[in-house]
C-alpha cells in the first residue's frame, strides 16, 4: 500500500454482519493492522468478507456461511493486498470459493473447517497470482 489507508490498528470482533441484500458482511478497502475474530458474517449478497488493497489482515475464528458469492474474497484492483491470515474459520455453503484471492502476497490460509461451498467438490479454495477473474 502506497497510499495512506482509509483505516489502520481497528479489531472487529464479536459481531455479526449478515443479511446486506447487496453488499458484504464486513468489506475493507485500503486498511491495514485489522483483525476480524469470532465473528458472524452470513447470508449476504455478495460476500461474508471483502479486501481490497489492504495488508496486515487477520481473519480468525469467524462463522462464514451461506454468502451470495465467496466466504472471503482478497481481490486485486491496482497494487493487491498483502500479508493476509485466514486461520481457524468455519466457512460453510458459501454460493461462490470458501476463500478467493487474486494477485496477492503472503496469503496464508490454514485450519478452516469447509463444507458445501461452491458447485462442485474443489470450490473451497482459490489462491491464485493472476490479476484477473475470468467469469
Amino acid at each position: 500500500m502506497g497510499k495512506t489507508p482509509h483505516c489502520s490498528k481497528v479489531a472487529i470482533t464479536n459481531s455479526r454482519s449478515d443479511t446486506s441484500p447487496l453488499g458484504c458482511g464486513i468489506a475493507l478497502s485500503n486498511c491495514t493492522d485489522v483483525s476480524v475474530k469470532n465473528c458472524e458474517t452470513a447470508r449476504n449478497g455478495w460476500c461474508g468478507i471483502m479486501l481490497s488493497e489492504s495488508s496486515n489482515i487477520s481473519i480468525t475464528g469467524n462463522l462464514i456461511e451461506a454468502n451470495d458469492a465467496e466466504g472471503v474474497l482478497i481481490q486485486y484492483l491496482y497494487a493487491g493486498c498483502s500479508n493476509i491470515l485466514v486461520t481457524n474459520n468455519l466457512i460453510h455453503y458459501n454460493q461462490g470459493f470458501g476463500v478467493a484471492s487474486y494477485a496477492g502476497k503472503n496469503i496464508k490460509t490454514a485450519n478452516n473447517t469447509f463444507a458445501g461451498n461452491g458447485t462442485d467438490l474443489k470450490s473451497d479454495e482459490k489462491i491464485s497470482s493472476e490479476k484477473f477473474i475470468i467469469m
